[in-house]
């Protein structure tokens, strides 16, 4: 009944434009549209310039991801450690004075965490433009400083979430927090950690490959080019190397992933190695990071030099005053009624989006499953024929190319493609958004219910339907539960971003404000979105201790 009324509160606040559905010459007219820059896919623009260009804006694209990513890493790291409660606030006891400091200093970290990510990365690249200019350097930037915030929240509530007895040793041998940290905490998660680096590092690519759009180069600069020229088989063009790019992303980090399979009585868990091998990988890997990373320094090494060449002539008086008046809010009551009357929007996409794109990516999920339509012999004991295996590795296959598909178009390129058949406005942001969180949950999800050990799978008598309603979905609800938590922060930061873009909201008055120097209105706003999500993000964490408790 709560996600009923959400979802009936959320489409009576939106201003939901459906005109080219409400009558049939509406609707033949935006077919027609569609069906104009569809045509464009069956004959892109395979021209030499636009490939040569194609090429060079993903080397672009891939090279901010990663150079952004690991300096965002290098910054959350420190924070991170921070905002760890674990480390920063000891068990046992201490001094009032000490105790005080330490929960003042957690909640210094936590704050500048919530800053630095509750500012997506399509702001961070509007304020940044004007200080280092339309460039990669503005993206590389962006990225960095919004993936430190995404990493310094999750690594310290991974840290927080190991089980204290697995550390007590060091506690009760007189090891300082930081000792215990290092030697204690960090092993323990380390898996964890890996995993979710992985992640965001593909995620990263998804979003410097659009962050153009704003001024951050890449494909998402020459995809924006094209569609305002209006050149659907060069939009098409840029759309599928798009997709090339975070689908190969996509595909080499579930390989990796796969490899970082923990559970050793999994069918599917990778067979174990000697130590000295093991270690012998982890120095190969590290020496290939560095090569990339050095690779990708120099692939950026002009953007750079002119981004370095452009601050030496900047008027440092100025940027001060920009900085420091988008710190200092207007208090004006009608600016800050319009703060919160636009915080509604990115609240109502984010609950729209969310909900559609989590029962899309459900229905996917059974055809999708390894362990539903490959192994279901291990615990069901069925016999399958080459004919019935054959199908359902068809629809396997069909289902998770869906989802790459979704997942591998990011949220503005789908909004490029929605606004031919919509035109611009909120209905075409919250389908894109839907779209794309469907191919993201569907990823998580399904590896959810291929990571259920089988042996539990055969306790439940019956059918492949059964043992999934019965034996899979019970064991993971709550991982999807988590995970569709999480999703919902992003899709509301993601709408925030898209407002700039036609959604309306925080970030259309944002970028009007900031446009119209109107920078004490703009700072309200901006604060508007770091206020939205830490609360946001305090929920989150007070669910989080809810079901530790439970």
């Amino acid at each position: 009944m709560l996600l009923l009324a959400l979802v009936a509160l959320s489409i009576w606040v939106l201003p939901l434009d459906l005109t080219a559905v409400a009558s049939w010459p509406d609707f033949q007219a935006a077919c027609t549209r569609l069906w104009g820059f569809a045509s464009a896919f069956a004959m892109p623009d395979l021209s030499q310039p636009m490939l040569v260009r194609c090429a060079s804006l993903a080397m672009e694209t891939v090279a901010v991801a990663l150079l952004g990513v690991a300096i965002g890493l290098t910054l959350a790291y420190p924070l991170a450690i921070a905002a760890c409660r674990a480390v920063v606030v000891a068990a046992g006891p201490t001094p009032l004075v000490r105790r005080w400091l330490a929960r003042l200093l957690l909640e210094i970290a936590r704050i500048v965490l919530d800053v630095m990510r509750g500012v997506p990365d399509f702001v961070w690249a509007v304020l940044l433009a004007n200080v280092t200019g339309v460039s990669p350097v503005t993206g590389l930037l962006a990225i960095a400083i919004s993936v430190a915030g995404i990493f310094g929240k999750v690594l310290s509530e991974q840290w927080d979430n190991v089980d204290g007895t697995r550390y007590v040793a060091l506690r009760s041998s007189g090891a300082s927090r930081l000792q215990v940290f290092f030697y204690g905490l960090q092993p323990l998660g380390a898996r964890t950690t890996l995993s979710f680096v992985l992640m965001r590092t593909e995620c990263a690519i998804r979003n410097a490959s659009v962050i153009g759009v704003v001024g951050g180069g890449g494909l998402g600069a020459g995809l924006w080019i094209e569609y305002n020229d209006l050149n659907w088989r060069g939009v098409a063009t840029i759309l599928l190397t798009l997709l090339l790019v975070t689908a190969s992303a996509d595909l080499l980090a579930n390989f990796v992933r796969r490899r970082l399979r923990i559970d050793a009585n999994h069918p599917r868990a990778p067979i174990a190695v000697p130590k000295r091998l093991a270690s012998r990988r982890r120095v190969q890997v590290l020496a290939g990071v560095a090569m990339v990373l050095l690779g990708c320094v120099w692939w950026l090494w002009g953007p750079l030099q002119i981004a370095r060449q452009e601050l030496g002539r900047i008027d440092w008086p100025y940027v001060e005053q920009y900085t420091f008046g988008l710190f200092w809010p207007s208090w004006s009551v009608a600016t800050w009624s319009a703060v919160l009357r636009e915080s509604v929007v990115p609240l109502a996409i984010g609950v729209l989006a969310t909900l559609g794109g989590g029962l899309l990516a459900a229905m996917l999920v059974y055809p999708a499953s390894l362990a539903m339509q490959l192994d279901s012999a291990r615990f069901t004991g069925e016999r399958v024929t080459p004919v019935v295996r054959v199908v359902r590795l068809v629809s396997l296959v069909l289902a998770r190319a869906i989802a790459l598909v979704m997942r591998g178009i990011p949220e503005v390129a789908w909004l490029v493609m929605l606004a031919v058949f919509f035109r611009s406005g909120v209905t075409p942001c919250v389908l894109a958004i839907a779209l794309h969180t469907a191919g993201v949950l569907h990823r998580v999800f399904t590896e959810a219910v291929d990571d259920v050990p089988y042996g539990q799978l055969e306790r439940v008598r019956g059918s492949r339907p059964v043992v999934f309603w019965y034996g899979a979905l019970p064991r993971i609800w709550a991982n999807w539960r988590t995970y569709g938590f999480f999703q919902f922060e992003v899709n509301m930061r993601i709408g925030i971003a898209l407002g700039m873009v036609g959604a309306g909201g925080l970030g259309l008055f944002f970028k009007n404000n900031l446009e119209w120097r109107q920078h004490a209105d703009a700072a309200a706003f901006l604060w508007g979105m770091i206020v939205l999500t830490v609360l946001v993000d305090r929920l989150s964490r007070w669910l989080q201790l809810t079901r530790n408790r439970c």
